[in-house]
This record gives structure tokens, C-alpha cells and sequence, in this order.
């Protein structure tokens, strides 16, 4: 099950790069983005992890992963972390919230819908995170060089 899930979203990060027209030379990164975010998302629960854990840990790797193949690659990093989410999205949460309401299940469908938008709140601060952390570091890297220097 772990390897049809990496296939998987190994598939759709890619495919997502291809249809976003990514630079041909970093698609299969885009893709392993994807893979390494859906390793820790499936990786955690394991450990005893909660859903909205997993998808903010998985995006805060993607984020440091993408800033990482960014200065590598030469590229912009959102060609990597949107990639690299798009395994993440609650998509069939979103439609079984709607869903929900469309069968006059209004409870059901609240409670689909919180749980969708914490779920994407968690990508979004786990791509926030990640992007703070990698900016503190070199902050703080620079400033033990500047303290140096002087």
C-alpha cells in the first residue's frame, strides 16, 4: 500500500509540473517532492501521529526540501513546494463535504468542511514554517559572520 501511494503521488506531482509547464530538468524533482511529502504524511501516522500533524510536518519538509532544490536547481522554489503538496490536498474531503450538503446532511457536511480547511490551514503553516525556519538560519548564520568580521 506504501508503494502504490508513493507511485501515486510520485504521478500526480509530476503530472502536475508537465501541465504547469515546470522547466523539463526539474520535473522529476517536482515529482520527488511530491514523493518525499507523501512519505512523511503516510510515515507519521505510523509513529501514532494525528492527520493534521502529518500534513503540517510533511509540508514543512516539503517547504525546506523545495528552498533546498531551489538554490540547487536554480529555479524558483514554488515550482518544487506546489508540487510537492499537491499529494497533500484534501480533495476528497472537500467532496465529501459537499456532497454532505447536497444530500441535506448539514452537520455532516460542517464537519467535513472544518476538517478540510484545518487540513489545508496545516499546508499552508507547514509551508510558512518551513520557509521562517530556513529564513532564521541564514539569519543567524549571517550574523555570527558579521560578528566576525567586525
Amino acid at each position: 500500500m506504501l508503494i502504490k501511494g508513493l507511485a501515486l503521488s510520485l504521478i500526480s506531482s509530476t503530472a502536475w509540473c508537465i501541465l504547469f509547464n515546470v522547466p523539463v530538468r526539474t520535473i522529476l524533482a517536482g515529482g520527488m517532492a511530491g514523493m518525499v511529502g507523501w512519505l512523511v504524511f503516510s510515515f507519521l501516522p505510523m509513529l501514532g501521529a494525528e492527520v493534521l500533524l502529518s500534513t503540517l510536518v510533511s509540508a514543512s519538509v516539503v517547504s525546506l526540501l523545495s528552498q533546498l532544490l531551489s538554490v540547487l536547481l536554480r529555479v524558483p522554489s514554488t515550482n518544487f513546494s506546489v508540487a510537492g503538496v499537491i499529494p497533500l490536498v484534501p480533495g476528497s474531503l472537500a467532496y465529501k463535504s459537499m456532497l454532505a450538503f447536497v444530500n441535506n446532511d448539514y452537520v455532516g457536511g460542517i464537519t467535513l468542511a472544518t476538517q478540510t480547511l484545518l487540513v489545508a490551514g496545516a499546508i499552508a503553516s507547514g509551508l510558512i514554517f518551513g520557509i521562517s525556519v530556513l529564513t532564521i538560519w541564514k539569519g543567524a548564520r549571517y550574523a555570527g559572520k558579521r560578528t566576525q568580521r567586525d
